[in-house]
């Protein structure tokens, strides 16, 4: 099995709008990847959408 270098896994996270395409880019699991990301403190592109909808007050 092939490590997926953390480089590519941080750009990756940045790029897409999804975990699930950020993933498929990957060629790995929703689950590796988000797994990835936690092992390494990296925000993923859920936790980004969920932390700019807490910024943005409901009307």
């Amino acid at each position: 099995m092939l490590k997926t270098p953390i480089e590519q896994v941080e750009r990756v996270a940045r790029i897409y709008h999804s975990n699930q395409d950020a993933s498929r880019a990957l060629g790995i699991t929703t689950q590796a990847f988000s797994r990835l990301c936690r092992q390494n403190s990296i925000e993923t592109p859920y936790a980004r959408m969920l932390r700019r909808r807490q910024r943005i007050p409901h009307r």
